[in-house]
């Protein structure tokens, strides 16, 4: 009896910690920390010029590979991972604007292999207030 008792109070308990554990963001969202490659800075860095950002691979929910729209808007400018908190749905080619009273700031840094299998680095970026 006191065995079956343990066994129970253990499933509850480990149970009651998954629930603690469990990201906000919805079915199958990952928290942005737990990507493979993420390192999160301390305090948001800096703050990139871009206004606009072209989607160009999807990572997960949350999470985008972008391209700054540089120069003549030609999206020729910074590449970075677009996170954000809300578990917003990006797609490809979708152009992310940066509203007005935010900037996109710098929270990390992302490394990834490309096709050729070399480590590519590139800043974190979230949309935020000034």
């Amino acid at each position: 009896m006191v065995f079956v008792l343990g066994v129970l109070v253990g499933i509850i308990a480990m149970g009651f910690i998954d629930i603690l554990k469990m990201d906000t963001g919805g079915a199958g969202s990952k928290n942005n920390e737990e990507y493979d490659g993420v390192t999160m800075f301390e305090e948001p860095g800096e703050v990139f010029s871009e206004t606009s950002f072209k989607v160009f691979q999807v990572i997960d929910k949350g999470a985008a590979l972008v391209t700054g729209n540089g120069k003549y808007n030609l999206y020729t400018g910074t590449k970075c991972l677009l996170i954000n908190k809300e578990g917003k749905l990006y797609y490809d080619e979708e152009i992310v604007k940066v509203p007005k009273g935010k900037v996109a700031r710098q929270v990390g840094i992302y490394q990834y292999p490309n096709r050729e299998g070399m480590t590519k680095t590139v800043p974190i970026v979230m949309i935020m207030d000034k």
